[in-house]
């Protein structure tokens, strides 16, 4: 088990500003972009501050369309959703913005404008097309099909930043350059290589459809973490995993052959348990306290988040760190800290470098180092992950997205990793 300890680090304002405005000139290629950009999650920036939706960003015939109540309400207008007409009103000083679903024709300040593709309603959210604010507003909107990131900069940001489109513009064309070097030389040196399905379970497993739990009736995986000060258990933080199956059966910890969904119980350990007073009890095993507060599942004292499936075949494009240690480093005799970082790429392949630095304590100090690095590629199936490395071993570890949503945080098997 592993732990992380850093923030995410910014990158260069300067890079994102410079695409905003280079990207314009890429509209065109956001259609052969799309088939790759539409099995990753595509993140929204706004001025530099990442938006959060919920649906996510979708490709639709090339058009990026995005729920239209956290962009307008990000760029500081008041929202009016007529649900009967199905018509969505955004407003600001000197600003009104119309949308109707189904129609391809807006208004702006009560002039027409012709929309790529019609607003849709999909899983209960408004979806509008994302170039439609830098049509409506003046704002640029960009596509970075490396991220994939779609980002937006008003004219007043661009000030602040002493930038004016055209030196934006200029210097976007170099780094865009540069980027896809990168891209293309990362990619020629690890090409795709095919990657096993993941096992499957015998069904036992159904994952759970509401944050709300019964105690009598439990069901899907639940994760928790507490902090592990001296990295003796769990290398600075302890992630605990319970998958409640039908027939009160449980399997503690992360399943054998990766997700819950892979749980077999005539191969894999699931055990019975009761609940009584209390006690969560596990047959010939451990008993944990356990109890519902305010719908929320709580084992142990610690606050339990449902697992949720993620879609089959996800790509995800970026790098991810994990970092842990065991004692304190420099304090702690024979303490030992590690990081490694992943690699994901849109076209299914992988790197991964890890370091690792120890100490010992008793007379002058020491240290060491160790690393190693590894490539492959990789596959994404309900809730599992499976690492197919070039030197032939296949790995298949539990995967999950962390309850804000954002790819930004994943799960690995015990280990937590963030983007950096």
């Amino acid at each position: 088990m592993h732990t992380v300890y850093f923030g995410k680090e910014k990158l260069r304002t300067l890079f994102y500003v410079a695409a905003a405005a280079m990207l314009l000139t890429l509209v065109a290629a956001l259609s052969s972009a799309s088939a790759e950009a539409a099995t990753n999650p595509i993140k929204v920036k706004y001025d530099d501050k990442q938006l959060q939706f919920s649906p996510n960003p979708i490709i639709d015939n090339g058009t990026t369309l995005v729920p239209f109540r956290p962009l307008f309400e990000a760029m500081g207008m008041s929202v009016d959703w007529n649900n009967e007409r199905k018509v969505v009103t955004g407003k600001k000083e000197g600003l009104t913005i119309v949308l109707t679903v189904g129609s391809k024709q807006a208004t702006v300040n009560g002039q027409p404008l012709q929309l790529s593709l019609a607003p849709q309603v999909r899983g209960g959210s408004t979806l509008v097309p994302l170039r439609f604010v830098g049509e409506s507003t003046g704002a640029l909107v960009a596509w970075n099909p490396y991220a994939p990131e779609i980002l937006i900069y008003t004219d007043a940001y661009l000030a602040t930043q002493g930038l004016t489109k055209e030196q934006a513009n200029k210097v976007i064309a170099d780094q865009i350059a540069e980027f896809k070097a990168i891209h293309d030389a990362q990619a020629a040196e690890n090409p795709p290589i095919p990657v096993p399905a993941a096992p499957k379970g015998s069904g036992v497993y159904k994952p759970a459809t509401s944050d709300s739990v019964d105690l009598n009736n439990l069901q899907g995986m639940y994760y928790g973490f507490r902090p592990d000060n001296d990295g003796s258990e769990c290398g600075g933080m302890c992630w605990d995993l319970y998958t409640f199956l039908s027939g009160k059966r449980v399997v503690v910890g992360t399943p054998a052959n990766g997700g819950p969904e892979t749980i077999d119980c005539a191969k894999d350990k699931c055990s019975s348990y009761t609940i009584s007073g209390g006690k969560l009890t596990i047959a010939g095993g451990a008993s944990y306290t356990i109890e519902r507060k305010n719908g929320k599942l709580f084992i142990n004292d610690v606050e339990m988040e449902r697992v949720k499936p993620v879609s089959n075949d996800l790509k995800l494009s970026g790098s991810y760190i994990n970092r842990g240690f065991f004692g304190l480093v420099g304090i702690s005799a024979g303490s030992t800290s590690w990081s490694t970082t992943l690699k994901l790429q849109a076209n299914g392949t992988f790197s991964s470098d890890s370091i690792m630095i120890g100490s010992v304590q008793g007379g002058a100090p020491t240290t060491g180092a160790a690393g190693a690095s590894t490539k492959g590629s990789y596959r994404i199936t309900g809730n599992t992950i499976v690492f197919a490395y070039r030197d032939g071993r296949i790995e298949r570890e539990l995967f999950f997205v962390q309850s804000n949503g954002s790819f930004d945080d994943i799960q690995i098997g015990d280990s937590n990793f963030l983007i950096q």
